[in-house]
C-alpha cells in the first residue's frame, strides 16, 4: 500500500468522472447529428411553401445532459412559422423539450417515489440535473398527452367512429369496479365535483373510482392464479364520465362483440348497479365486502357460520332469516346497530347477494389452459396499483393532480406507460415536408426521416485529433454495427 500513487482516487469517483465525461461527449455528438439533419431538412423542403426567416437557438434533455443546438426557423406560404427539424424528429410538442426517453424514465421514477426523490434518482443517474417541480412539470405534461387521448375517444365516439372490436376476443369479460378514498389537499377538501357525504365532510378525503377488467385466471408454475389481459382505470368525478371512458378503452382492448357474457363485481354501490344497468351485464355483491360485513356486525362465531352456511347453501333468504332473528334476541345497541345496518345491506343486495356462478348462470367455456374462479381481485388489484403511492405516504392531492396519478399508475400496471399515448391515430394525417419532384433535392440513397445519405457516410472523429472519448465512441459504433455515420 505504501508503493501507491499519492492522490489515487477510489474506483466510484473514478466511476462518476468518466460517466459524466462521456454523457458530455454524447452530447456533442447528438448535436452535431441534429445539426447535419437541419442542413438535410433545408435541402429537402418545399422552397415554395417554406423560406428560411432566421436560426433558432434551442435546448433539449435528454439522458446524457442538456444539447443545445441550432435551426432553422420557416415562415410558411399560408402564414406562420416552423421548425422543421423540430416536427422531423418529434421534439415540437414536448415538455419544454424533454427527450421522451427522459419523460418516461422521469415518470416511472414519479409513480414510486415523490417527485422529489424522483428528481435526486434521475439526477444521480443519468447526466441530467432535475429539480422536484420540474419532474412534476414533466409528469403533469405526460399526463396531459393521455387526456388528450381521452378527449380523441370522446371525439371518435361522438361521430361513432369508434368500433367494437379490439384484439382481444373474449366469450366472457369480468369487470370490478369500487371507490378508493384519497386524501385530498386542505384547500380542495371542499371543492368536490357533485355532492359531499358524511366521510367527505369529516376525513377530507375523496372517492376515487376504480375499475379493473380481465377475460379469465391462468396458474403460473409456482401454482398461483394471475388474471389474464388485465386493464385499469381511475379517476375523480361524475360516474358518467368514468363511465365512458374506460368503457371506451375496454372497445378498444377487448373485442366486446364477441362477448356472451360480462360480470361485474361490486360492494353494491348505487353507482356500480348504474354502471352494470348501462353496460347490460350481471351484477354481483363483492365477496370480500359482504364478508367484511358478517365479520363487523356478528362477533359469535357459531352465528357467523351460519349465515355462510346458508350462503354456501344459495339461500339469501335464510341468510337473511338468520340476520333477523339475532336482532330480536339482541339486547346490546352497539351491537344491535350493526347487526340492522347488516339486515340493510344484505336486503338491498338480496339479488346479488349470490355470484353469478351460485346463480346457475350459463356461460362459455374457458379458452384453453384459462379457467373462470370467483371475482374478488379488486382489494388487491387497488393497493397494487393506487393505494401504496396515493394513499400511504402521507401525500394529499388535488384533483387534477389525483387523476393524473392514479391514470398513468393505472396504465402502467396493465397495458404499458405508452400503450395510451399511442393508442388511438391522430385526427389529422401528418403533413409531408419533402419535395419528391425535384431530381435534384432526392437523396441518393433511402433511408429513415429526412435525409438517407446520413446512413452511408464515414465514421466519426475520421480525420480529426483521436481522443480516449473519440475511440471509445468509435468503438461502440463498431460494435453496435452502425459504422457509417457522418455528423459532420
Amino acid at each position: 500500500m505504501k508503493n501507491l500513487p499519492e492522490g489515487i482516487q477510489k474506483f466510484k469517483t473514478i466511476e462518476d468522472i468518466i460517466f459524466h465525461e462521456m454523457c458530455k461527449v454524447a452530447c456533442n455528438i447528438i448535436e452535431e447529428h441534429l445539426q447535419t439533419l437541419d442542413n438535410q431538412v433545408m435541402a429537402q423542403r418545399d422552397t415554395k411553401e417554406y423560406r428560411i426567416v432566421r436560426f433558432g437557438k434551442t435546448t433539449i434533455k435528454t439522458r446524457m445532459g442538456e444539447v443545445t443546438f441550432n435551426r432553422r426557423c420557416y415562415k410558411k406560404k399560408t402564414g406562420g412559422y416552423v421548425f422543421l427539424l423540430d416536427e422531423a424528429i418529434g421534439i415540437s410538442d414536448q415538455c419544454g423539450l424533454v427527450s421522451e426517453n427522459l419523460m418516461e424514465e422521469l415518470v416511472r421514477e414519479c409513480t414510486e417515489k415523490s417527485f422529489r426523490k424522483a428528481s435526486k434518482s434521475i439526477s444521480s443517474l443519468t447526466g441530467q440535473n432535475i429539480s422536484a417541480m420540474g419532474a412534476w412539470n414533466v409528469f403533469q405534461e405526460y399526463a396531459q398527452r393521455i387526456d388528450k387521448q381521452e378527449q380523441r375517444l370522446k371525439e371518435l365516439k361522438k361521430t361513432d367512429k369508434q368500433d367494437r372490436t379490439g384484439k382481444i376476443a373474449c366469450p366472457v369479460l369480468f369487470e370490478e369496479l369500487d371507490d378508493v378514498w384519497i386524501p385530498m389537499q386542505k384547500e380542495k377538501r371542499n371543492k368536490h365535483n357533485g355532492s359531499i357525504d358524511d366521510k367527505s365532510k369529516k376525513t377530507g378525503d375523496k372517492p376515487l373510482h376504480t375499475g379493473t377488467a380481465y377475460t379469465a385466471w391462468s396458474q403460473t408454475d409456482d401454482r398461483k392464479y394471475h388474471i389474464v389481459d388485465k386493464l385499469a382505470y381511475a379517476c375523480f368525478g361524475d360516474i358518467k364520465q368514468f363511465n365512458d371512458i374506460f368503457g371506451m378503452l375496454k372497445n378498444i382492448r377487448y373485442d366486446m362483440d364477441g362477448i356472451v357474457r360480462h360480470i361485474i363485481n361490486g360492494d353494491g354501490a348505487s353507482w356500480i348497479r348504474s354502471v352494470a344497468e348501462q353496460s347490460d351485464a350481471i351484477l354481483q355483491l363483492d365477496p370480500y365486502h359482504r364478508n367484511q360485513a358478517i365479520t363487523k356486525a356478528i362477533k359469535d362465531k357459531h352465528d357467523r357460520k351460519a349465515i355462510y352456511e346458508a350462503l354456501g347453501e344459495k339461500d339469501a333468504s335464510k341468510a337473511l332469516e338468520i340476520i333477523y332473528s339475532l336482532i330480536t334476541t339482541e339486547k346490546d345497541e352497539t351491537t344491535l346497530k350493526n347487526l340492522g345496518e347488516l339486515y340493510d345491506y344484505f336486503s338491498n343486495n338480496k339479488d346479488i347477494l349470490l355470484n353469478w356462478k351460485e346463480r346457475g348462470i350459463e356461460y362459455p367455456a374457458a379458452p384453453e389452459g384459462m379457467q373462470y374462479r370467483n371475482l374478488g381481485v379488486q382489494e388487491s388489484s387497488n393497493c397494487n396499483i393506487l393505494t401504496q403511492r396515493m394513499k400511504h405516504r402521507k401525500a394529499s392531492w388535488s384533483v387534477n393532480g389525483g387523476n393524473h396519478m392514479a391514470k398513468i399508475l393505472c396504465f402502467k400496471h396493465t397495458i404499458g406507460l405508452d400503450a395510451i399515448t399511442e393508442l388511438i391515430p391522430n385526427s389529422s394525417e401528418t403533413e409531408s415536408l419533402s419535395d419528391p419532384s425535384s431530381s435534384a433535392k432526392t437523396p441518393n440513397y433511402d433511408g429513415k426521416g429526412y435525409g438517407g445519405d446520413w446512413l452511408h457516410a464515414n465514421i466519426p472523429f475520421k480525420d480529426v485529433i483521436t481522443t480516449n472519448g473519440r475511440k471509445v465512441i468509435q468503438s461502440l459504433l463498431r460494435q453496435k454495427g452502425i459504422s457509417e455515420l457522418k455528423y459532420t
